[in-house]
């Protein structure tokens, strides 16, 4: 059989005979058939046919159409042309089946209308089977057939079946697949179904039962045309795979048929089929996917034709859409593809079906003109070797001559001998024999090849490596084995080449072998063992000779050789030792290796050091690994790091001068040469020295230093001669450096004392004070370079500032600490400010909740800093609770001190937490979002509606109280057990109590402090049981005995203890240990135990911690809802139970208060409250006009959006004019504008892309001496300043240069205003933009803003609001200015009388930490009492006390006890005012002495308000500019909530001013018109100021007060 299938596709009709429905209609027999022609007459007009077709069916004619074949079964069966399901077979099936054992694809395809008979054929009914029974019956046939005739031969069927219904493909085969399966491509294998079952099948029943199910499943409906009508594409697929197994060539060869068996749905039209609703839909499907069979077999057809005519037009023409249905996609090979396929086209002969039975023939007619290119699928190399093997068979046989070919004599020779064939294209060929032998030997070479096992080809493989090392070696290149690279040899002499560049170092080894080494030009005929290039290599250059391993070097004449830096003479011999230096000729330097010589050498070293020393184990293994590596030429007194390309070359300049060199008769340029060089490697030497040893950050200090002290002229202009000189002040550098040189010494001196007592006690104290010392000369250094910096800016303002370093010893900052540590626990009136100025956000936060129903309430609560600052359940966090970000709040887990926060009562979750105020802010953000949306759902579906309330998670569970233990016994190495009360820190109570024992197990002293004539400076501690630094510690912690906790608030409790408690806050990695949590329910409290053993190495800073610390033991609980009710009532109870008097409480007596009443209502002199002003700036930047004046610059900006780009010119002088204005006036009091800095120079290009410079600082402007302030008669105050701007000063090409078109350059420009009733100057600072424009350049057009959005400006105007507030507080008087807890926040009614805690929280803090402390403290001194051994008091000391001289020693040690140091009055935190008299006698102090509320100075803070959106309304109105003589202007407004600004004119270029419209509120009545004396007339108050405005129309003043204020009702 041919071995490709290059051919048409053969199409077949078969016409079926007219059904029962048909005959009942009257239908007639359309169809006749001739031979291989089908002929279609047209149906007589007036019949049933010629109603159901077109209009123009009676013009048409007899049509015929001609296939391959055409199968008649209209008529009875007993007809001799009747085609039955047998003939069909035969002449398909068969052919199909041939196909399938030849390795090719085939497919049959049934296409035709509904009800023609396309299943029928395909499958058959009953007796009458179908081609795909009939087929699979003969397949296994054939099989069983071909084995037996074949033992080597292999046959597997695999079947598949799919269905492809509305556009989803669905397997028959696996009832699991039920979804739609989806088809996908290989570029070699060609469409495929992705998950679609191959079954294994082994007999004809099998794959009938298969079948048969398959079909089963298909979906069939009935319509006008057929009752069992196949409303989907079925395929059948056949995999038939055969292997066979070669015996000669011991291969196995494998050929894969796939045989698509297709039966198509039928192609029926919507109108004739009767069908409605779904099954019409499927009918579209359906004929979608034939639609598309119909375009893909139209294009093939096309280009199957235009295939003959070249050139006509590209492959765009050629596109087949194959993947425009599913069908079409899978059937992509069998149509046009690597397929041999057939056609059955099925039609019907009655009248009714003309248009279908005309359309399924056209059809048929196109696709007979498809060529398909079929391949057999088989492995190309078995097919190669298939056809070498018959080839061979051929040629032998042709070269012994056993065909019909003469027979040679043997002597006649091979060349003349010919030989006649056929070849396989049929041509006769005549050739000589040797041709043929020749041609034999190829072939079976080529045979060979193929044949080659995998072992065979491996062996082959290793002897080319052994050839190619050997070639290696003998080039002087040694590879290692299982080495990638270059290797040292380990015994064997080598060289080893140098390079200037590091990287090529050491890439070439030449080996040394014994005997003679000959080394010459790499062109020289001669047999040499290493060659190289080059014109100072001679053909014979020199030799190496090793002899048992020692190696000499000859030279040859007129060869240059130099070793170790001399050139050595032709005939001598020279004995090479390892790391001898070798140059030959000019460029190739070598270092020579010998690692037998060093290991002997170091063998030598080791017993001379063996012998005289003893050697410790850890020398020794230095050694083991120091023998084991590869040797290092250490010989020749040089060391081997030093051996390098550098290295050889200088000792060979240094030996061609002398080895002593005569530098006076040297020429200066070689002296400056060798200068050069040797300066060179110094600094190299240099830096490798210093890379070796290890830096202090100290001695890193000292090049910032050395850097920052470099000669300051290089910071100076060119233009200053002597500028260090005249304006350097020598006392600032002076001190500065003798401040640094005495760092230094006393830096030394302390380095010496570290080392000399590095293992005392005093060491951790140096160790302090020379961290502290490193701390001062940094920021010395810090401060140095600042002042050069500024001095090279020209700012002398910071030379004035003293700076000195401050020197504390260790004692000092320990002092110093235990202070600060003492003042920072005591936080109480901090904490009390910061309760009361954020009560109305915990108010809000219960607001909000209470309206929303969500079951949790917020109050304050003090977190305790360390390990109680957030603490957490650890069976949480191991049910990895805690892993998301949202639950460990970072705030609090942080704090080292008290700090306030926000106690969560969660009774939707039974739990409480704490949250810090940060989270509280962010999260009442969140509350506050769902507020404002909560009648939007199209916006409240972004926001979670659970999350801002809760912890997300909850945890499982709560913190309820800790019970707290002193670590002073342990510290003194004493057992403690001790019953301890479980306090409550919410409610500052206890709660219940534990037992707490510690068991000390042993102490392992540090090994310097086992021996007792270990000296230190110090004196020895007073107890003797004091546990010294370094020693281990073990101890056990046991916690039982557990009672208090009742079951009616907890269900589940545990315990816990955190590693951290132990060894304080020094700690890296906590760990924690909890208990396993005992039900109460279910269990008792006495279940409740935990035991656990601990092992601390006491560091100085964990014996510290364990002197005055303590640790906590934390109970955790779930929590139930009585327990979450009392927390909430307690709350609320515990504010009240306070007494508000503070006078009862505190020094002086209520009776010895004068009875004055309280003032009725307090002045409002005694309120500071916070300020807020809008301050508009107006920014001007002048340049130098012809004229000598300063004109300012043209601002262009091209939308309201942007405030504009000021176009400068090159090279001008120039001013920046800054006018602040404000509606506030004189409540602004502002003195001047103190300071103006431009700088931070970054270049905007067209992109909008921000691009950073190098000027980044802000330098400050010399400002001019008179400002001008102005108050208006109107209520407005302004302020202006000028400062001389030179762009040179920042240094910055983007302002010396032109900028391009579409880019700007942006500045920051900074300005400080001193204000009257301000303590520091307020801050402003923005970003403005300019343009750099040529010298002649024009100003913008005027015309530029007569189109389009873009303005020309004279100024930019930029709006800041100014916050002034007071300082929080100045004595504890003042606390209930800051109480926020009774401003009004919308629906506080539903909390009742509920309050945000108040300072209570704060003194309850304050007692809980004091009442836990002194019991813990109580405990441990009981402890250590009853460890130390108690004295009875004998008879005769108990006389000597008696005597009155030492009953007064004992009153003055008594006094001493009780005397009390610092202040006697305590601070009394109350949030209520206290009246003047109270206060003179609590503090003792005059109310004279305080600060009146008018000296005091507020705090500015500034923000830029950002540009807002378009205009609400534009318009003139008229203005009253002064109220005394009446005089109105008329202006341009422009109102842009929130702001409204004032224009001069309609043009909008010059702004006149901006009043802020917060809390704006507005009159109009008739009598303010009649005594204005104008008509429309309104007033506009605001928060800042009023204005008196007249509308020019009725309409107009209504227009503007509803726009102005649109709450306003209309009157």
């Amino acid at each position: 059989m041919a071995e490709h299938g290059d051919g048409n596709i053969k199409v077949v009709v078969r016409c079926r005979p007219l059904n029962s429905r048909e005959i009942a209609r009257g239908a007639k027999c359309l169809v006749r058939m001739e031979g291989n022609q089908t002929i279609l007459e047209p149906p007589e007009p007036g019949s049933a046919g010629m109603q159901a077709t077109s209009g123009r069916a009676s013009e048409r004619k007899p049509m015929n159409f001609t296939f391959d074949k055409s199968y008649w079964s209209a008529g009875p069966r007993d007809e001799p042309n009747y085609c039955s399901q047998q003939t069909l077979y035969d002449d398909l099936g068969k052919e199909l089946l041939d196909h399938g054992f030849a390795g090719f694809n085939a497919c049959i395809l049934a296409y035709g209308q509904t009800g023609s008979g396309k299943s029928y054929s395909m499958m058959g009914y009953g007796a009458d089977k179908g081609i795909i029974p009939l087929t699979c019956s003969e397949l296994f046939a054939r099989v069983e057939q071909k084995k037996a005739v074949d033992p080597h031969i292999n046959f597997t069927v695999e079947v598949s079946y799919i269905e492809i219904y509305n556009e989803k493909v669905r397997d028959l085969l696996n009832p699991k697949n039920t979804g739609n399966l989806r088809v996908r491509e290989h570029p070699s294998l060609g469409p495929y179904v992705e998950d679609l079952s191959k079954l294994m099948v082994n007999s004809y029943d099998e794959m009938m039962t298969l079948m048969d199910e398959g079909n089963k499943a298909r979906t069939v409906a009935a319509t006008n045309m057929n009752e069992t009508s196949s409303r989907s594409h079925a395929v059948f697929t056949l995999l038939l795979t055969m292997k066979r197994h070669d015996v000669d060539s011991n291969l196995d060869t494998e050929k894969v048929s796939r045989i698509n068996l297709v039966d198509l749905a039928g192609s029926e039209r919507a109108n004739s089929t009767g069908a409605t609703g779904q099954r019409l839909k499927e009918g579209a499907n359906i004929n979608k996917s034939l639609t598309t069979l119909g375009k893909v077999i139209s294009a093939l057809a096309t280009a199957s034709q235009s295939e003959g005519k070249k050139g006509k037009k590209g492959k765009a023409e050629d596109f087949i859409p194959y993947r425009d249905s599913v069908l079409t996609w899978l059937l992509k090979d069998s149509l046009g593809g690597n397929s041999k396929t057939a056609m059955i086209a099925a039609i019907s002969p009655a009248d009714v079906q003309y248009e279908e039975t005309l359309s399924t023939l056209r059809y048929a007619d196109q696709a007979k003109k498809i060529k398909n290119k079929a391949v057999i699928n088989e492995d190309p190399n078995a097919k190669l070797v298939r056809e070498l093997k018959e080839e061979l068979e051929m040629l032998r046989a042709r070269v012994s001559g056993a065909s019909s070919e003469a027979v040679f004599d043997p002597t006649i020779p091979a060349e003349q001998q010919k030989v006649t064939y056929q070849a396989k294209d049929g041509t006769i060929k005549t050739v000589s024999k040797a041709e043929l032998q020749e041609q034999l030997e190829t072939s079976e070479k080529l045979m060979q090849s193929l044949n080659e096992t995998w072992e065979e080809k491996m062996q082959r493989t290793q002897e080319v490596q052994k050839e190619r090392e050997k070639a290696l070696e003998e080039l002087g290149i040694t590879v290692d084995k299982n080495n990638v690279g270059v290797h040292t040899p380990k015994r064997m002499p080598h060289l080893v080449n140098l390079n200037e560049d590091p990287l090529m170092s050491e890439c070439l080894i030449y080996q040394l072998k014994p005997g003679k080494t000959e080394v010459g030009r790499l062109d020289s005929q001669k047999s040499l063992s290493i060659r190289l290039s080059g014109e100072s290599i001679a053909e014979e250059h020199c030799y190496f000779e090793n002899v048992d391993g020692k190696v000499t070097l000859h030279a040859m004449p007129d060869a240059v050789t130099f070793l170790n830096g001399r050139q050595i003479t032709p005939g001598q011999t020279y004995k090479l030792r390892s790391g001898f230096r070798i140059i030959l000729g000019e460029h190739h330097v070598f270092r020579f290796n010998n690692p037998e010589e060093v290991r002997k050498l170091r063998d030598r070293a080791r017993a001379k050091s063996q012998m005289s020393i003893s050697v410790t184990a850890a020398d020794l293994a230095a050694g083991e690994i120091e023998s084991t590596r590869p040797s290092s030429p250490t010989a020749s007194s040089v060391d081997a790091t030093d051996v390098d390309w550098t290295f050889a070359k200088r000792e060979a300049a240094l030996a061609r001068l002398g080895l002593d060199p005569a530098l006076d008769n040297l020429p200066d340029e070689d002296l400056n040469k060798l200068f050069e060089k040797i300066t060179k490697v110094k600094t190299m030497r240099d830096h490798n020295h210093n890379a070796k040893r290890p830096e202090s950050s100290l001695s890193q200090a000292d090049d910032i230093w050395s850097e920052s002290s470099r000669p300051l002229d290089t910071l100076t202009d060119d233009t200053s001669v002597d500028a260090m000189t005249s304006h350097d002040s020598p006392e600032m550098g002076e001190s500065l450096k003798d401040m640094q040189s005495q760092l230094e010494h006393q830096r030394a001196e302390f380095e010496m004392r570290l080392q000399s007592i590095a293992e005392s006690e005093e060491a951790e104290d140096i160790k302090v004070e020379k961290e502290q010392m490193e701390r001062q000369l940094k920021l010395v250094q810090v401060h140095m370079k600042r002042l050069l910096d500024a001095r090279a800016r020209g700012e002398t303002e910071l030379e004035d500032i003293p700076f000195e370093p401050v020197f504390y010893t260790a004692k000092q900052l320990r002092l110093i600490r235990k202070v600060l540590d003492k003042w920072r626990a005591h936080r109480s009136f901090s904490m009390a400010e910061v309760v009361l100025s954020n009560a109305v956000l915990i108010k809000e936060a219960n607001v909000i909740s209470k309206e929303l129903g969500k079951d949790v309430s917020y109050n304050f609560t003090v977190a305790a800093g360390g390990s109680l600052a957030a603490p957490a359940s650890a069976i949480d966090s191991i049910a990895g609770l805690d892993q998301f970000g949202d639950v460990a709040d970072p705030v609090l887990a942080s704090a080292t001190q008290p700090s306030v926060a926000v106690k969560v009562v969660d009774r939707r979750h039974s739990a409480i937490y704490v949250w810090s105020l940060d989270r509280l802010q962010q999260q009442l953000q969140r509350m506050r979002n769902l507020t404002t949306f909560i009648d939007r759902p199209s916006y409240s579906q972004h926001f979670s509606s659970e999350e801002p309330f809760y912890d997300n998670p909850p945890p499982d569970y709560s913190f309820i109280g800790n019970a707290l233990l002193s670590l002073a016994p342990l510290s003194r190495r004493l057992s403690s057990s001790s019953v301890v009360p479980i306090f409550c820190r919410y409610t500052a109570e206890a709660i219940g109590s534990c037992r707490i024992e510690v068991k000390i197990a042993n102490v392992v002293l540090s090994p310097k402090h086992a021996n007792v004539s270990a000296t230190s400076t110090r004196s020895s501690s007073p107890v003797p049981g004091t546990v010294p630094p370094g020693s281990k510690i073990t101890f056990y912690l046991v916690v039982d005995q557990v009672k208090g906790l009742s079951h009616h608030d907890f269900s589940f409790i545990h315990l816990q203890v955190r590693l951290s408690s132990f060894l304080g806050p020094s700690l890296t990695a906590e760990e924690v240990y909890p208990s396993s949590a005992v039900d109460l329910d279910s269990g008792t409290l006495s279940d409740l135990k935990f035991r656990r053993s601990f092992s601390v190495v006491a560091s100085s800073k964990v014996l510290t911690y364990l002197r005055q610390g303590y640790a906590p033991i934390e109970f955790y609980a779930r929590l139930k809802p009585t327990y979450l009710e009392r927390m909430e009532r307690w709350d609320e109870m515990r504010d009240t139970r306070i007494p508000t008097s503070v006078g009862s409480s505190s020094a002086g007596t209520p009776q010895s208060l004068p009875t004055t009443l309280p003032p009725m209502r307090r002045s409002e002199n005694d309120f500071v409250v916070e300020q807020l002003h809008d301050v508009t700036a107006w920014l001007q930047v002048c340049e130098l006009a012809p004229d000598g004046t300063y004109k300012p610059v043209p601002v262009v900006s091209s939308g309201y959006h942007d405030p504009g780009s000021y176009q400068l010119h090159q090279g001008l002088q120039r001013r920046l004019v800054l006018t602040l204005s404000s509606h506030s006036g004189r409540q602004l009091p502002w003195t001047e504008i103190t300071r103006i800095r431009v700088g931070n120079i970054r270049q905007l290009d067209a992109k909008g892309m921000l691009h950073e410079s190098t000027s980044k600082a802000l330098t400050t402007l010399p400002l001019l001496q008179d400002q001008t302030i102005e108050y208006k008669p109107d209520g407005t105050g302004s302020i202006t300043a000028e400062a001389l701007w030179d762009s040179s000063v920042h240094n910055s090409i983007l302002l010396n240069r032109v900028t391009t078109s579409g880019q700007r350059i942006l500045l920051q420009v900074a300005w400080s205003v001193a204000i009257e009733t301000c303590a520091e100057p307020a801050q402003f600072s923005m970003d403005t933009a300019v343009t750099i424009q040529s010298r002649d350049a024009r100003p913008p057009s005027r015309l530029t803003s007569l189109f389009g959005s873009t303005k020309v400006l004279p100024k930019t105007s930029t709006m800041f609001s100014v916050r002034l507030t007071p300082p929080l507080t100045r004595s504890p008087k003042d606390l209930w200015r800051l109480d926020t807890a009774e401003k009004y926040v919308r629906g506080e009614e539903a909390l009742g009388i509920w309050r945000p805690r108040g300072v209570s929280v704060v003194e309850d803090y304050s007692r809980l930490v004091t009442m836990e402390r002194r019991a813990a403290d109580v405990q441990a001194i009981r402890v250590i009492l009853a460890s130390s051994p108690t004295s009875k008091v004998k008879q005769q000391d108990a006389e000597v006390w008696a005597s009155d001289a030492s009953e007064e020693l004992m009153r003055k040690a008594l006094a001493l006890w009780q005397k009390r140091f610092g202040h006697r009055g305590e601070i009394i935190i109350s949030q209520e005012p206290v009246e003047p008299d109270v206060l003179s006698v609590t503090s003792g102090k005059a109310l004279s002495e305080s600060p009146s509320v008018d000296s005091l100075k507020l705090n500015s803070s500034t923000k830029l308000v950002p540009r807002n959106d378009g205009p609400t309304k534009k318009g003139h109105l008229m203005l009253m500019t002064n109220a005394n003589e009446n005089t109105w202007e008329r202006r341009w407004f422009v109102l842009r909530r929130p702001y409204l600004y004032m224009y001069a004119h309609s043009n909008e270029v010059e702004e006149i001013g901006v009043i802020s419209l917060t809390g704006v509120n507005i009159e109009n009545n008739p009598e303010m018109e009649a005594l204005l004396g104008k008509k429309f007339t309104f007033t506009l108050f605001t928060s800042s100021n009023s204005y008196a405005l007249a509308a020019p129309s009725q309409k107009e003043l209504l227009a503007w007060t509803t726009k102005l204020d649109p709450t306003r009702l209309p009157s």
